[in-house]
């Protein structure tokens, strides 16, 4: 009984593979050794078919399917080199705030040290001058280091007789002034020798010539040396006929030797005592005081002459600020 049943399970099982998959057992009978060579050949035709079947289903398939409608696989970037040194990249301009413009800085003024200590070089009419400056200064400014220079019948003519070249380079390397005011020509209208030995008559063409080359180099003197301001005085207009036409001509001389020097200034005082070219004994001071302004020679002044003459001398050196009033205290 036994038997049967086990025998019927096997022929049960075996009838259910053939007919679940007729291929699949023959390929399987094949393999043993009771299958004959006809079932071995018609096992490897249905192997060739049905690979040719599937084949054909799986190209079908290919063809069926929309490639566009496919989701993107992410692309992988290309694999870079090493090199030596890593080049980074070049990190984004930012823009700059503009900087402000700096103001200029204001220059200083240069401190101008104060000119105080002023010498009068001359001959006597240069005396009586140099006493009322001396007093002015003091008195208005508060300046006492003064120094006269004087020689009585001097003058740059007879250089033979007082050498005022050597005397002015000595006086100024002694005393060191910051202003030296001159006045010379009182005593030079007389026949001159020149620097070539020839001598020349009083007011010739000749003595013009050799006496302008005396104030030139007496010119270039006080150029050259260590004085900061100098003022050449001119002539006034005399009280004798004899010197009323030597003047002017001497003036020009002082005038034009001091254009070629930025440090020597000219005052002209011929007007001062003069009107309409005639000379006026009595004058008033800028006080409005009125008196005789030289002495009987026409020459020399008195002291209310060479106060009028200080003041305009005065006058210049505060407009060219060599002059400045003391502070209040």
């Amino acid at each position: 009984m036994k038997d049967r049943e086990f025998l019927l399970i096997v022929t049960s099982v075996i009838l259910t593979l053939i007919f679940s998959n007729l291929s699949l057992f023959l390929k399987s009978f094949a393999s043993t050794p009771f299958a004959s060579a006809e079932i071995k050949q018609a096992v490897g035709q249905i192997e060739i078919d049905g690979f040719r079947k599937s084949e054909q289903d799986f190209w079908s398939k290919i063809k069926d399917i929309n490639f566009d409608s496919l989701p993107k696989e992410p692309e992988i970037p290309p694999l870079q080199t090493e090199t030596k040194a890593a080049v980074k990249p070049p990190k984004p301009a930012t823009a700059k705030k503009p900087t402000p413009a700096k103001k200029p800085t204001p220059a200083k003024p240069k401190l101008t040290r104060p000119y105080r200590r002023f010498l009068f070089i001359g001959d006597s009419v240069m005396f009586d001058l140099g006493i009322q400056l001396q007093y002015t200064l003091k008195k208005k400014y508060n300046i006492a280091d003064t120094k006269i220079d004087y020689k009585v019948s001097t003058g740059l003519n007879r250089i033979d007789y007082y050498d005022w070249y050597a005397r002015t380079r000595q006086i100024i390397n002694n005393y060191q002034p910051d202003v030296v005011i001159v006045l010379f020509g009182a005593n030079d209208r007389q026949n001159i020798t020149n620097f070539q030995g020839k001598s020349w008559v009083v007011m010739s063409p000749g003595w013009q010539k050799a006496y302008q080359e005396r104030v030139e180099k007496y010119a270039n003197l006080l150029d050259s040396s260590s004085v900061r301001k100098v003022y050449w005085v001119g002539q006034s207009i005399p009280n004798k006929s004899s010197y009323l036409k030597a003047f002017p001509i001497m003036n020009d001389i002082y005038k034009n030797a001091s254009k070629s020097s930025s440090k020597i200034e000219y005052v002209s005082t011929w007007e001062t005592f003069g009107k309409g070219g005639n000379f006026v004994p009595v004058v008033a001071n800028k006080s409005g005081k009125r008196g005789y302004v030289k002495n009987n020679d026409g020459l020399h002044f008195t002291s209310h002459g060479a106060q009028i003459i200080s003041d305009l001398i005065v006058d210049q050196m505060v407009s060219d600020k060599i002059l400045k009033l003391p502070a209040k205290k």
